[in-house]
């Protein structure tokens, strides 16, 4: 059994080259997108009452704003969405916090030019002050994703097969003890 796991993870490591261990809060954050993924189908799909004069689900996406039943598609897109978020990062995949913060991005565009769009009608200003207050949230989403995931995106290898850099002493004793000339200096003196 400990062999299959070991021969299992050495041809991993092949495939896909050594891998910096990912934190455990970006598992957190996994878990929690694929609640979020199940709580915006769940409100897509189940419907609350039978409501002829207003739909109530509402949803805000690229800018735009979306009521009753094209709502409840993009609600459905943005529960795929998260789901895949999820599954990606469950399987240590570059592509799933890619994906991940390329939407929250995208969330944190799309609520600035929701509040600008909006922001002069009168009649919208409980809307605008709504999604102004959560543009702060998506913010430091977004950038607690871009500080614990840009390691693991854009570095080639993990952090502990790195060179370490040596200080200037130790480096030209190295290249003394490597060169065999001898000191330039004392010879030159």
């Amino acid at each position: 059994m400990e062999t299959d796991r070991q021969s299992r993870q050495s041809l991993r490591t092949r495939r896909n080259g050594p891998q910096a261990a990912w934190p455990f809060d970006l598992r957190v954050f996994a878990a929690m997108a694929g609640l979020w993924a199940l709580c915006l189908a769940l409100r897509a799909f189940v419907h609350i009452g039978d409501f002829d004069v207003v739909d109530p689900i509402e949803t805000i996406f690229a800018g735009m704003r979306f009521n009753g039943d094209d709502a409840r598609v993009v609600l459905i897109v943005e529960a795929g969405i998260f789901g895949v978020m999820a599954i990606g990062v469950f399987a240590h995949r570059r592509w799933g916090l890619l994906l991940a913060l390329c939407y929250m991005v995208q969330v944190v565009m799309s609520h600035l030019a929701f509040v600008i769009a909006y922001l002069p009608i009168r009649s919208e200003w409980m809307s605008v002050r709504v999604v102004a207050s959560q543009g702060p949230m998506m913010v430091l989403i977004a950038l607690y994703l871009w500080i614990r995931a840009c390691d693991l995106i854009f570095d080639s290898q993990p952090a502990e097969a790195r060179p370490r850099q040596s200080s200037d002493a130790n480096h030209q004793a190295a290249v003394r003890a490597a060169s065999g000339a001898g000191d330039v200096a004392a010879v030159a003196e």
